[in-house]
Parts: structure tokens; sequence; C-alpha cells
């Protein structure tokens, strides 16, 4: 390769171990150019340069990095590494996300929903820091999280101390597009920039989930259900306080499903 400065798209191919099709995609989203192109012909010749290139571009493809991050790996310096870093937390998370998984297939393996008995409570009045969310309805799990990790940081800046569990309202009837709060109870006076409200006091139908929030429908139907039994009618917005259990950082859901204001 080093004998012949420019090669056809054919020999740079075999060079770095990519079909030729690969090679042209790369081109028309403009990760890796040509280092000429005969106007006559349209032939592609590349540069012996150009290899370790489309080597990493390869590579980072395989690790599923978009192509306009890949683009900010190719810048180098301070971009690059800041590209890479978001590509760990990304690659994190998914690994999170799939353990999470196997573990409500294992549920679903063993029968065991996780689920507690269905009480009547009463929610006291809470002042909170909320934030607003709205999430889709396919991604309202990671929609959710998100906006619990947007108000911790919140929190940390305004150096407001969290004095109780993170939650969650959602609205009775889910459509696709799905609006609500997370909140968080504080320590103290709420710092200036935070948002407050108060959680009105309430009676609730109420169940400890100790699984996967994927399995929260069977939790939302017994509460519906022991409702329908005692003639009452469910009010808005319905509650979710996300509870530490135990040393391993599990997280219990604790439901509840408001039927009268206090």
């Amino acid at each position: 390769m080093s004998e012949r400065p420019e090669v056809l798209i054919g020999e740079f191919a075999r060079r770095c171990r990519l079909p030729v099709s690969t090679l042209r995609y790369y081109d028309r989203i403009g990760l890796l150019v040509p280092a000429f192109v005969d106007e006559s012909s349209g032939y592609r010749r590349y540069a012996a340069g150009q290899l370790p290139t489309a080597e990493l571009i390869w590579r980072l493809r395989e690790l599923g990095v978009a192509p306009q991050r890949i683009a900010r790996v190719m810048a180098g310096g301070v971009t690059a590494t800041e590209a890479l870093l978001a590509e760990r937390r990304r690659i994190t998370q998914e690994l999170d996300q799939g353990r999470r998984h196997l573990a409500e297939l294992d549920a679903l393996l063993a029968g065991d929903l996780a689920m507690g008995p269905i009480e009547l409570i009463e929610l006291t009045s809470r002042q909170v820091v909320v934030l607003p969310y709205s999430a889709r309805f396919d991604d309202l799990e990671a929609g959710v999280t998100r906006a619990i990790a947007l108000l911790r940081a919140t929190l940390r800046e305004a150096e407001q101390r969290r004095a109780g569990p993170w939650g969650a309202t959602f609205p009775l009837d889910l459509t696709d597009e799905v609006e609500g709060m997370v909140f968080a109870p504080v320590e103290g006076a709420v710092a200036a920039g935070l948002v407050a409200a108060t959680l009105p006091a309430c009676r609730a139908a109420s169940s400890l989930h100790r699984g996967s929030t994927l399995a929260l429908g069977p939790v939302y139907r017994a509460a519906f259900d022991e409702l329908d039994r005692l003639g009452e009618k469910p009010c808005a917005p319905v509650r979710e306080d996300y509870l530490p259990l135990g040393p391993e950082r599990a997280v219990g859901v604790r439901v509840s499903v408001p039927f009268a204001l206090a």
C-alpha cells in the first residue's frame, strides 16, 4: 500500500477488510470521503493514510455509535473524549436495562408477580419539589428515569437535600404521549429556582411491588378491582413512590391509586 499512494475502492476495501458497499455508504454520509474521485469515470481512490480512519469507523459502528457521534470522535481532542464517554454511558444504561429485562423474564418463568396485597391507606399532604415530564408511552419508563436524573441534578446544583424517596405522578388514562411530574420531598425551605407543589392528602388503594416496573400492570389492575369492589371511583393523578429495599440497591414501587380527597 505504501508503494501506491492512492488505490481504487476495491483494493482499499480489501486492505481494511470492509465491503465496497460499506465504503460507499461511508462516503455517502460524509464519514470517509475518497481522497480523489475521477470526474469522468466516477472511480474513487483512497489514500493509505485513510486506512486507520476506515478501521476506526467500522469499530465504532459495531459498537452501535451513530454516524453523527462518530464524526465527533474523528474530530479528535476534547470533543472525541466527550463523545466516547457519552457512548460509554449509553452502553452502561443498555446493560442495566438488559439486566432488568432478564430479571423480568426470570420472574415470568417463575410465575412471580412480586406484588404485595392491596391496602387502603391514608396519603398525607406533602410538600415536594417537582419537575414536569412528557414521554411517549413506549418510552415511559426511560422518560421518567431521565426526568428523575434531571431533578436530582437540579437539587444538587441548588444544594437542596432530599428528605424522602423519589416519586412520579401519572394520569388515570394513558395515551400515546404521557404527561406528569416527578417529585421529591426536601429538607427545609425550598431553594430559589426550584418548583414546589403540594401532594394533597387522600385515601388510596395501594400496593408495594418488589419486581420489575415492567410488571406494574397487574398491580394497577388489582387496585382498580379493589375500588370496584368498594364502589369507589379512582381520581387522578395516580402516584408511584420508588422505595429503596435492602442493601443491594433494589427498588420497590409503591403504587397508589387515590379515590377520595381528604
